[in-house]
């Protein structure tokens, strides 16, 4: 008579363990938090009516030698990103880079608008200085004329963090490195809960999308890691670039 009570008992009593060992492995999970080594800051910007791409690259040539020494000396990389496969280009990225100096940022966009950046284009200089860091990076990018940029936007899914995430990434990055293909891929958190992040893919060899649906995109390995991905994460969107380094 009893044993049924004593197995229904042993079942909770084991339902509850993996319950407790599932929530102790979320508590370890998310203590695990990404070692941030620099800022981003990414403003969107449109061209005026009237103004062109030919303005906006005459603007920065001019300006060059009397911005790059203030820049290098507060340590401030500043590329442009223009979307990729659109021949009429009005809305551009400026991206900056930097080691928590919002200051020298500031006074970058304040010397810009001062020399009349406004005339050319309009920008969302919103500076949120977003923690950053490369996850994976074996190239020098000052060796490039343009980097081809994929920028997604994510968010961990629900019991989901970086801890988590952690197991796929280094297995992505792992794989990706097999490739021989010049690339680097970095994580920008963009809200206080640690929730939503931007991923961004930096791809050096001209070819590299050939190198990624010959190589890449129909392995078994591949399909498995984009699993743990969609389980970990999910991506709203995602925008294409090219790259140009100013300074």
């Amino acid at each position: 008579m009893n044993r049924p009570i004593y197995l229904m008992s042993l079942l909770i009593f084991i339902f509850a363990c993996e319950q407790d060992k599932s929530i102790n492995e979320n508590r370890l999970s998310s203590l695990i938090k990404p070692n941030f080594s620099y800022n981003q800051d990414i403003f969107n910007c449109n061209l005026v009516s009237n103004s062109s791409l030919i303005s906006l690259e005459s603007f920065f040539s001019k300006q060059s030698q009397k911005y790059s020494s203030s820049l290098q000396a507060n340590d401030l990389n500043i590329s442009i990103l223009f979307p990729e496969n659109n021949e009429n280009v009005d809305n551009f990225l400026i991206s900056i880079k930097s080691n928590g100096n919002h200051t020298a940022i500031k006074n970058f966009i304040d010397e810009i608008k001062s020399d009349g950046f406004d005339n050319i284009a309009k920008c969302t200089f919103s500076i949120y200085q977003y923690k950053a860091l490369d996850l994976s990076k074996n190239v020098n990018a000052n060796n490039y004329s343009f980097i081809n940029i994929e920028i997604l936007r994510c968010s961990f899914n629900k019991g989901y963090n970086f801890g988590t995430f952690q197991i796929a990434i280094n297995r992505y990055i792992n794989n990706i490195k097999k490739l021989g293909m010049q690339y680097s891929a970095s994580y920008i958190d963009i809200n206080s809960s640690d929730s939503d992040f931007l991923w961004i893919n930096s791809f050096y060899d001209k070819n590299y999308q050939n190198i990624l649906l010959e190589n890449w995109i129909n392995q078994k390995e591949s399909a498995e890691i984009k699993d743990e991905f969609l389980e970990n994460t999910t991506c709203i969107d995602s925008t294409k670039y090219k790259s140009y380094k100013l300074y």
